[in-house]
């Protein structure tokens, strides 16, 4: 139980440095670690008295409360819970369920939590390890909708501080000019997350927005061709492509999406994107235009 919690601990002081580091954060460590809830409710006043409400503290008021209110069980769901489970398949041999721990946070502790978190959110809106712990938070007790309406609010709020974010004692979490990166590789994860939870409609709304906030974005444009691609929506799926083709016609990947689609659509183009990888260097891409241009040739 404690080794879960750990993880949305940690997930708000994952880029900790030396530099800034307050005596009260080092004890505050050390009492969450060992879940002395009794310590923690003694020394956050303290903390916050002498430093005053900073953006660690409203972290720390934050894992306090989840900590005071949580509790282990075993769930049985459609998706794929997170951390260890076991499938079980139906008469098919289709994985029809899974069965896993899951760590549950109790309404109380919930609401608190949440309530300090937005707290400290309203009053620093650039310290995004705020955002992404309650986003995590959100995304762990499955509470999808709630995770994509803040993971907007991120969004909108990279609009305004050009991605200058702060972390863990108002430090960056990236270097000068790779602000946007560090959020692209973030709201990628995070993606990934609605993704393998069959969270399909969700997870359109969420590349919908972030390709909204940021039109060129490769990454969430591809993103959106394989939703369409999965659901069975061939042509969303090319029109799509063909635009992220345009952005970058050096990436093989979606040349080969390209002409792996077209093959039932039109021959012809089909071969002509699948003969641009006969010598890609990528091996996998190779392989797969290789076998498709064999297949259309007979």
């Amino acid at each position: 139980m404690k080794n879960r919690f750990i993880l949305i601990m940690l997930f708000l002081f994952t880029m900790e440095s030396a530099f800034g580091q307050s005596a009260y954060y080092e004890k505050y460590q050390n009492l969450a670690h060992s879940g002395d809830t009794v310590g923690l409710a003694k020394l956050i006043p303290e903390w916050e008295k002498a430093e005053g409400s900073t953006g660690d503290v409203y972290a720390a008021w934050f894992n306090y409360y989840l900590l005071t209110d949580m509790s282990d069980c075993l769930s049985l769901t459609v998706s794929k819970p997170n951390g260890e489970s076991i499938a079980f398949q139906d008469s098919t041999g289709k994985v029809a369920g899974y069965i896993g721990g899951q760590t549950t946070f109790g309404s109380r502790g919930m609401q608190l939590g949440l309530k300090k978190l937005d707290e400290g959110i309203a009053k620093y809106p650039d310290r995004v390890d705020l955002a992404f712990g309650k986003v995590h938070l959100l995304l762990n007790q499955y509470f999808f909708k709630d995770a994509v309406k803040e993971l907007h609010r991120v969004l909108d709020r990279s609009l305004v501080n050009k991605n200058e974010w702060k972390w863990t004692h108002d430090e960056s979490p990236a270097n000068d000019g790779e602000g946007q990166l560090f959020l692209r590789s973030c709201m990628q994860d995070y993606f990934t997350q609605l993704y393998e939870q069959r969270q399909d409609s969700l997870a359109m709304v969420f590349v919908d927005d972030v390709i909204l906030h940021y039109p060129k974005s490769v990454y969430f444009l591809n993103n959106k061709a394989a939703l369409y691609a999965q659901n069975g929506k061939t042509k969303e799926a090319l029109d799509m492509f063909l635009k992220i083709h345009e952005l970058d016609p050096s990436d093989d990947l979606v040349t080969l999406n390209i002409g792996l689609l077209y093959r039932g659509i039109d021959k012809k183009k089909a071969k002509s994107y699948l003969e641009k990888l006969v010598k890609s260097s990528d091996e996998r891409v190779r392989g797969a235009a290789t076998g498709a241009l064999e297949e259309l040739s007979r």
